[in-house]
């Protein structure tokens, strides 16, 4: 009798990535907020000391929302709406103070949230600190001074950081799509240093994850660790995280960072990161990223690409929020421009995972979900309740 090791033992190492890659195709097909639970992950230990924000459910009264569905113009209570669009945590903090905090849909306090791409916005964050330790020279460098293997000189971090590097990048959920390369792949050093140049850097917006690949291979290059331990040791231990989190990893054998879209951790803990940037890179009187950095990062872009070139986003809202003269994006955050010299900014994620940060009223808005549910702009929605809360005093660090 043929016992299964005794195929595996010939099976060569390659076939059998492969055979493992299209079982994750197959099986998982489309993602799901659960599939931390079967990728490999780094655990990121949290610091000796947790920030504590304080309850205030009280002084706080949810607005009516106002929203759109398929264009349509309609309303309702925030709690209603939130547990009828799949959301598992909306947690609403103004100035260190918990205005309003609920779980839904079988999530508590202590369930782990996946980012999905709200990782990218928190890689920018890592980037800001490697420019700070002087590890990174300046975003203008070619990324070919940091990765000499990959031939092509033109591109600079800055490139990846706007997602204008002129790589190709193809969407989908089938085996041959870039998006299942990232997203199922086992060796994704190996997939990023593959990517094409197919257009002039610079040119075009096209939303694509091979740029954050790349971005992991620098900051593995610069700062001799893992990026979940750059993260740990930078971040996480210094933000009072109350729980350690996890950052996927695309096999045990290559154990590297899934770095557009593995974070995984509780919703108050992104809060907490949210919070990080709202007050300008420096919490519990400890500066973590320089606040000039930060603010390059969100503010809105001199110029914008010409919004026919706005390419790479499969879900239309996307792509009509880059296109449009209010929204935008920057160094892997979202914005929207309020007037000339206001602007909020948010991390998003598949399904609608978002951190928003709303710098006129000091507040930070989670809301995380098992999809987007029947709404066809949740930052729409994150705005209306940063509008309702108000203009309070300056900021507590």
């Amino acid at each position: 009798m043929i016992l299964l090791h005794d195929i595996c033992d010939a099976i060569d190492f390659y076939t059998m990535n492969k055979l493992i890659y299209l079982n994750r195709c197959i099986f998982h097909n489309v993602p799901r907020i659960t599939d931390y639970r079967y990728f490999p992950f780094a655990t990121i230990k949290k610091g000796p000391a947790t920030t504590s924000f304080i309850p205030a459910p009280d002084i706080w009264q949810p607005p009516t929302i106002e929203y759109q569905f398929k264009q349509q113009p309609l309303s309702a209570e925030l709690i209603p709406l939130l547990d009828q669009t799949g959301t598992t945590a909306c947690i609403v903090m103004q100035q260190n103070q918990i205005l309003f905090e609920h779980y839904a849909n079988g999530y508590t306090k202590d369930s782990i949230n996946t980012s999905f791409s709200v990782a990218k916005s928190m890689v920018a964050v890592l980037v800001g600190i490697a420019l700070d330790e002087g590890l990174i020279t300046s975003i203008e460098d070619p990324i070919g001074k940091y990765l000499p293997h990959f031939q092509h000189g033109s591109i600079t971090i800055g490139h990846l950081l706007t997602m204008s590097s002129g790589l190709s990048y193809q969407e989908g959920v089938t085996p041959w799509s870039d998006d299942a390369k990232v997203y199922y792949g086992l060796n994704l050093r190996e997939q990023a240093l593959k990517a094409k140049v197919i257009e002039s850097p610079g040119t075009t917006y096209h939303y694509n994850n091979y740029n954050l690949l790349l971005l992991g291979l620098i900051l593995e290059k610069v700062t001799g660790v893992p990026v979940p331990q750059y993260f740990q040791e930078k971040i996480w231990q210094y933000i009072g995280a109350e729980a350690d989190a996890s950052w996927s990893l695309d096999s045990k054998t290559s154990g590297f960072a899934k770095m557009e879209s593995g974070f995984n951790a509780r919703a108050m803990d992104f809060v907490r990161f949210g919070a990080l940037c709202l007050q300008g890179g420096k919490m519990n009187g400890r500066q973590i990223v320089s606040t000039d950095w930060l603010h390059e990062a969100v503010c809105p872009p001199a110029t914008k690409p010409d919004s026919k070139k706005y390419l790479g986003v499969l879900n239309p809202p996307l792509s009509r929020w880059t296109a449009s003269n209010h929204g935008y994006y920057k160094y892997l955050w979202w914005g929207w421009k309020i007037d000339d010299s206001t602007f909020d900014y948010f991390a998003l994620g598949a399904k609608g995972q978002f951190i928003y940060i709303c710098p006129r009223t000091q507040a930070v808005i989670v809301r995380f979900g098992k999809k987007w549910g029947s709404v066809d702009w949740w930052p729409a929605i994150l705005k209306q309740i940063g509008d309702s809360l108000g203009i309070n005093s300056k900021p507590t660090d």
